[in-house]
């Protein structure tokens, strides 16, 4: 009995959660909190600082444990004035500011994952803005061609009526079906983009991508000046990660150059000798020589300038990519508020007025059923034109929103 309540139970919160809504904000806000690749980059961020700690560390050092000048004659047990056993401790230092360098590359590095995570999380807001407003396209479109079926269904009713007692034709009964068939295609039609708009959904939010949509769209605010706009992309999350690439690259710069300036190691040990004979110690340094600094780590330093050279590149053309996207946003929302201003007052007005003077002049037979039922289609493609620009203002409000707002969802 309890197994069966606890079942019945999370069969109506199931249900419930079903029949909730899906907003905008809470598709933007799961989709955020539940991405495995933002915690992939969080993982990267947090390694980068731990490994930048060890980089700036003096390497370990050496523990040497040996036996020499043991004679070959007599061989273990003969001894010789400088037959010794010791152990000695070697520690080497790096030249030049390496380690500070190298912690430094490895802060860089650690940045270069926090700037990806922060670009990441722009560009999913974005995209889950634009599959959940082609998905409220789908479905609105589709309400809209079911009551346009209800329509024509209605239609093929008096249809069949009228011809039983002579008031319509064979032929308006056939324009009545045809026309609720192609309705029926359209919806088909219409079901197969809601699919994939869906599937475009369960992307980022799997288990929240079944529930249904708000009918209206979100309010949208006026976007920032375009100057405003054009002044701030250097600051855009995307373009950050190209910064921290470039300072990678001039950190490998730094670090080939610092290369040509030797490793030092330090050696110290004490070594006993048998008998009366005196124990003695041992201390030395050693140097690395770059005698072939032309064919080696010039040849490297000459690379990672090129790197840094190309970093810098990459950069600029970045700043450029994300410039032309910005004006072609920022055209698409303002074409598209003026052509959706276009279809309220004009198209839509001189939809509706033909179908109600077509639908008097039947009524008096002054027309046929199929041009009626014509009148009626292309009022609801008129619909549904205007729900297109409504989403297609949607879309590049939303395309705007992703060069505004760089802090909000970090």
């Amino acid at each position: 009995m309890h197994i069966a309540l606890l079942f019945l139970a999370a069969v109506a919160a199931s249900t419930s959660a079903l029949g909730q809504v899906l907003t905008l904000e809470e598709a933007r806000a799961r989709a955020l909190d539940a991405q495995p690749a933002l915690r992939a980059l969080e993982s990267s961020w947090r390694a980068g600082q731990l490994s930048a700690q060890a980089d700036g560390a003096l390497p370990d050092p050496r523990l040497k444990l040996g036996a020499y000048n043991f004679p070959t004659r007599g061989f273990p047990d003969s001894r010789e004035d400088m037959t010794q056993l010791g152990v000695s401790w070697e520690q080497t230092i790096p030249g030049g500011n390496k380690r500070r360098l190298r912690s430094e590359r490895g802060h860089i590095e650690a940045s270069l994952a926090l700037a990806e995570a922060h670009g990441l999380m722009q560009t999913i807001v974005r995209d889950v803005g634009l599959a959940w407003t082609d998905l409220w396209l789908a479905t609105a479109n589709q309400r809209l061609y079911v009551e346009l079926a209800a329509e024509h269904a209605r239609a093929v009713e008096a249809a069949q009526s009228a011809l039983g007692t002579g008031k319509a034709s064979q032929a308006d009964l056939l324009a009545a079906r045809q026309a609720l068939n192609q309705v029926a295609d359209r919806r088909l039609e219409l079901a197969a983009q809601a699919e994939r708009a869906r599937a475009g959904i369960a992307r980022w939010i799997p288990d929240a991508a079944a529930r249904p949509l708000p009918e209206a769209l979100p309010a949208s605010t006026e976007p920032s000046t375009i100057d405003a706009l054009r002044a701030s992309l250097g600051a855009h999350p995307q373009h950050e990660m190209h910064a921290q690439q470039q300072s990678l690259a001039d950190a490998d710069v730094a670090l080939a150059r610092e290369a040509t300036k030797p490793d030092r190691t330090v050696e110290v040990g004490y070594y006993a000798r048998s008998g009366d004979r005196s124990d003695m110690v041992m201390f030395q340094i050693g140097f690395e020589l770059p005698l072939f600094a032309a064919r080696k780590q010039d040849n490297i330093v000459a690379a990672k300038l090129k790197l840094a050279e190309r970093a810098r590149d990459q950069r600029a053309d970045h700043l450029r990519q994300l410039r032309a996207e910005l004006e072609a946003a920022h055209a698409d929302w303002r074409l598209a508020g003026e052509r959706l201003r276009h279809v309220r007052t004009t198209i839509l007005p001189d939809a509706s007025a033909r179908v109600e003077a077509l639908t008097v002049q039947y009524g008096a037979g002054g027309t046929t059923l199929a041009s009626v039922l014509e009148a009626r289609r292309a009022a609801i493609e008129a619909r549904s034109q205007e729900l297109g620009l409504r989403a297609a203002q949607a879309r590049a409000r939303i395309s705007l929103q992703y060069f505004e707002d760089y802090g909000a969802h970090r």
